[in-house]
């Protein structure tokens, strides 16, 4: 059954201006406030740390943009074609990363863990990287076995245990932040494809179990959650509740109008990290709550758009697209709701970019990147609709064969 044509945006077969409008605007926005997040920096070498960030995030911008341009040119067949040999390459750069930690571990620390792989002025953070090959992968696994997807042994056990090498891996950096996107986000791709609920609430059983025995046995993050509970008390303010207090200090300060752009004070010492994991706070003390609550509304449209996009796409049959789309909305959705839970205290504190707003260089490669995807699925909906593929080369998936279409497939599609 051919969809109805697609009626946001363009006409069929262009580009959604209207989501490639936010893209923009959110990139902007990262840039605006990324600049003020690094404005009063009081240290000693304040000029160099501000001018090498001015110098950093615009040109993370910009090699973002070629990513997504490029993306915007792939077909989506091809991504599926490829989505295996791309979750190897993964795993492979996870294994230099761990193999780094292990022979020159003290020497690349940051922050207490090793993520990145030097690369001359630059950094490449492999589990950024993982956050768009998992999701590609775990959406053509489940495209592949739609006639096993149900069950225990052929349909979960060999993804699963590629899981449980990727998971292993991350820990060990240790990237707890990126475990719980990357486990999650296949996870909702799996239960969309049609993997039984019973299975993926096992899964996530197992989850919770190995990361509440993580948080217990390790004193530092069980130091971040005690704080957490109460992050200004005397006893926590001075150490693991420093973060968190200064975040909400920002919060209140920000009031319902903000404190103007660049004028906030909790970024000059009181806030550490102002300008990655904790950007949102800095949006809230000079945005203020009209500011923070138009960020989330654009958020918000992003994400249903992605959903949208899914769904034209599993109408038309292409089962591959649809899941991929719907998991970028998932991933995005899950990373922003974390973001802002840890800096409101909503949730522990846990370190983790704002998609499209934070600096750091290799989060800004994959956002733009899953952009390009959701933005090329959404280009063959529409040339799909229109019955037009020769020029984007976009034919739909094959018509599956009867009784290969998963149970409640229909009611699994994100609303």
């Amino acid at each position: 059954m051919i969809a109805k044509r697609p009626t946001t945006g363009p006409s069929a077969g262009g580009m959604d201006r209207t989501l490639f409008g936010v893209f923009v605007f959110l990139l902007m926005l990262g840039m605006v406030m990324v600049y003020s997040a690094n404005l009063p920096l009081p240290s000693a070498n304040a000029s160099e740390v501000f001018w090498k960030q001015m110098r950093g995030h615009p040109l993370h911008v910009a090699i973002g943009l070629c990513v997504f341009a490029v993306m915007l040119r792939v077909p989506v067949k091809t991504l599926q074609r490829l989505s295996g040999v791309l979750f190897g390459v993964g795993i492979s750069l996870l294994l230099v990363v761990a193999v780094l930690k292990l022979v020159w571990g003290s020497a690349l620390l940051k922050d207490g863990a090793v993520r990145a792989i030097p690369l001359g002025p630059l950094t490449l953070q492999p589990s950024e990287l993982m956050k768009v090959f998992a999701l590609l992968f775990a959406a053509a696994y489940a495209t592949r076995r739609q006639d096993r997807i149900q069950e225990l042994v052929k349909g979960l056990a060999p993804i699963g245990s590629l899981m449980v090498v990727v998971i292993g891996l991350l820990l060990y950096q240790p990237d707890l932040g990126s475990t719980i996107v990357i486990t999650t986000t296949v996870a909702a791709v799996l239960f969309l494809g049609g993997m039984n609920l019973r299975v993926i609430l096992l899964l996530v059983v197992l989850m919770a179990t190995v990361f509440g025995l993580m948080v217990w046995l390790t004193p530092w993050r069980l130091g971040r959650l005690v704080s957490y509970l109460s992050p200004c008390d005397p006893t926590h303010v001075a150490n693991t509740g420093y973060q968190l207090c200064g975040a909400l200090i920002a919060f209140g300060h920000g009031g319902l109008f903000g404190s103007g752009l660049g004028t906030g004070i909790a970024k000059m010492g009181h806030l550490p990290l102002p300008h990655t994991d904790f950007i949102f706070a800095v949006i809230g003390e000079e945005l203020g709550f009209v500011g923070v609550a138009g960020l989330l509304i654009t958020f918000g449209f992003l994400i249903r758009r992605a959903i949208q996009i899914g769904r034209q796409a599993m109408s038309q049959d292409r089962l591959f697209a649809g899941l991929v789309a719907q998991g970028i909305g998932v991933w995005i959705g899950l990373q922003t709701f974390i973001h802002a839970g840890v800096n409101t205290g909503l949730l522990p504190t846990k370190g983790l970019t704002l998609p499209f707003i934070s600096h750091g260089g290799s989060s800004m490669l994959v956002v733009c990147m899953a952009m390009g995807i959701l933005m090329r699925i959404d280009r063959e909906n529409r040339s799909e609709a229109r019955g037009v593929t020769q020029d984007l080369n976009t034919k739909s998936l094959p018509e599956p064969a009867v009784g290969l279409r998963p149970r409640g497939w229909a009611r699994r599609e994100l609303a």
